[in-house]
């Protein structure tokens, strides 16, 4: 079963649009939009996950974080017109897993929320395994086998994968794959998401994978199209 997520916002269209695209990907999605309902709804159907922006009535984001984090350990994602460092450390230290600025790009949100989910679920039992042709990964194993053979990736290589097969036919920009692989303290070139790429599809091919289908979109980034 997907993670359920909570989203709360007193912006109606936002909640609604981000509903369309999480629901699309698999998730259930509750929503609220003041402080003091989220927690009500929270401690009700106790979700997987919270997107919480920092700014609403009632009981203002901060406020809802500092509860949600005292009484469980589900993520929690923030939401906030203002970008500050100061704001981004006062968010994670109140035990907020990650800060997202307004406006953001739903593709990227979307990625994010994956990988925080990934990573918490590495230590709570199995992971997915995906499977294309003679293609399989396992997150399990933290392993690619071609025809039931070991495929030796780097770890940014196995990284970069799994970001792809986690989101099929979904363009992803060289900053979201950075985000994915490298974490929010990259400071390097986007161009070497380029690099990797190649050499994974190199290794792929050596592996007898060569038609393995990862699609360079011109001048944003890379997308994983399973069904052409």
């Amino acid at each position: 079963m997907n993670a359920r997520i909570l989203i709360v916002d007193d912006d109606a269209n936002l909640i609604e649009g981000l509903r369309w695209y999480l629901e699309a990907e698999g998730f259930g999605i509750l929503s609220a939009v003041d402080g003091e309902t989220a927690v009500e709804v929270f401690r009700r159907e106790q979700p997987d996950m919270l997107i919480l922006d920092i700014m609403m009535p009632k009981m203002d984001g901060v406020r809802v974080c500092e509860t949600i984090s005292s009484e469980s350990d589900a993520l929690i994602m923030m939401l906030s017109a203002r970008d500050s460092d100061i704001d981004k450390v006062r968010a994670l230290k109140l035990g907020a897993d990650d800060y997202v600025t307004k406006p953001f790009n739903v593709s990227e949100l979307v990625a994010r929320i994956q990988a925080l989910i990934r990573r918490k679920n590495r230590n709570q039992g199995p992971l997915p395994t995906y499977r294309w042709r003679n293609l399989e990964l396992s997150l399990d194993e933290h392993r690619a086998k071609v025809d039931g053979s070991v495929v030796e990736l780097t770890t940014m290589e196995f990284d970069l994968l799994v970001a792809l097969m986690e989101h099929p036919q979904v363009t992803l920009s060289r900053e979201q794959l950075v985000e994915t692989i490298w974490g929010s303290d990259f400071y390097g070139e986007y161009r070497l998401v380029d690099n990797l790429v190649f050499r994974l599809r190199e290794k792929l091919a050596g592996a007898r994978c060569a038609d393995f289908p990862i699609v360079t979109v011109r001048g944003v980034g890379y997308a994983y199209r399973p069904e052409g």
